[in-house]
């Protein structure tokens, strides 16, 4: 089987490429050559998939598969997607939840609206969420049949540069007391990079959210499963969402992956059912973690000028705040 990656050197796209070659597929990627060292088994190519002249390294080949790591913009998403239409049997786009204007306040189907962005949207015509429907729009014109859209979820594993689960980890692989937000049994859902990448090659056409079900994650399990796999003598202090609300922690950012019950909404409830009835599967969180700390320990955190969203990773809780928060919280 023949596969064509754009991007592939990212968080997905890296494990996109290591899972099909673990299968056996033969690699393509095209990509800026910006970031990373791909496998050298992968027939590289560099190129700017947004200009016509960045796409000829394509040349006239055709693939089994292409799977769409790196659309973000509907009409250079469409460019690519009209480049490769009759070359590809199945198109494989990864889209977001955030195509939904109505999540997280109301519960989502498949069916839900998602935003109306025309397939020929710029870069400024609107936010992330709002252009990733343009981008399904436009894959689905020049692929109608073929097209498999993952609205993903979050995504975590090894080469994460945004460092969510990751900080966790290293955070609490630094032991002492650590501040716990919230709940221990506040739930969220999270799915591992590799997981989506092995379920992306062999997924059939149609839409699908694709993260793991709500319920089977909680906070409490990954703070304790990080303190396991990393022989941490770290030990939680549960500090309620009003009262780290009252000392001015942002959620998500400052401390990420917590959203207080007041705003949560139904972020964590998504209806993934058909994902997993096409064949998705979830790997233990344990063994998750056991590699995110590995990739830590050898690679560090990411740095914000290596990070997609680089002021996120700057407004991470400092060890100072964190002291500060705990120290009021104990008097």
């Amino acid at each position: 089987m023949r596969l064509l990656v754009l991007g592939g050197t990212k968080l997905l796209g890296s494990a996109v490429v290591r899972t099909a070659l673990d299968a056996g597929w033969d690699v393509t990627t095209l990509t800026r050559g910006l970031h990373g060292t791909l496998p050298p088994e992968v027939d590289a190519r560099t190129g700017d998939r947004t200009t016509v002249p960045g796409l000829e390294a394509l040349g006239s080949d055709s693939w089994d598969v292409c799977i769409d790591t790196s659309g973000y913009v509907p009409r250079e998403v469409a460019l690519s997607a009209e480049r490769l239409a009759g070359r590809v049997g199945r198109y494989v786009f990864v889209s977001t939840v955030n195509v939904y204007p109505g999540w997280p306040d109301s519960p989502l189907s498949l069916n839900s609206r998602i935003h109306d962005c025309p397939p020929d949207a710029g870069p400024d015509d609107g936010d992330y969420g709002y252009l990733k429907a343009g981008c399904e729009r436009a894959v689905l014109a020049a692929f109608p049949n073929s097209t498999t859209i993952n609205r993903a979820g979050l995504i975590f594993g090894p080469r994460d540069n945004i460092a969510r689960v990751s900080w966790w980890v290293q955070r609490v692989a630094s032991g002492g007391e650590v501040l716990a937000p919230g709940r221990p049994d506040q739930p969220f859902a999270l799915i591992d990079s590799r997981d989506m990448a092995a379920w992306m090659l062999q997924a059939p056409p149609g839409v699908f959210v694709v993260n793991s079900r709500a319920g089977t994650q909680t906070f409490g399990e990954l703070l304790e499963t990080a303190r396991e796999v990393t022989g941490s003598d770290a030990r939680f202090t549960w500090v309620p969402d009003q009262a780290l609300l009252e000392a001015s922690v942002e959620p998500w950012t400052e401390l990420p992956l917590w959203l207080p019950a007041s705003l949560a909404g139904h972020s964590w409830d998504m209806p993934v059912s058909e994902a997993y009835e096409s064949g998705l599967t979830i790997r233990p969180l344990a063994s998750s973690l056991a590699d995110v700390w590995e990739w830590v320990r050898e690679h560090g955190l990411p740095r914000s000028e290596d990070a997609d969203r680089p002021t996120e990773l700057e407004q991470r809780l400092t060890p100072e705040r964190e002291k500060e928060i705990l120290a009021s919280v104990a008097g």
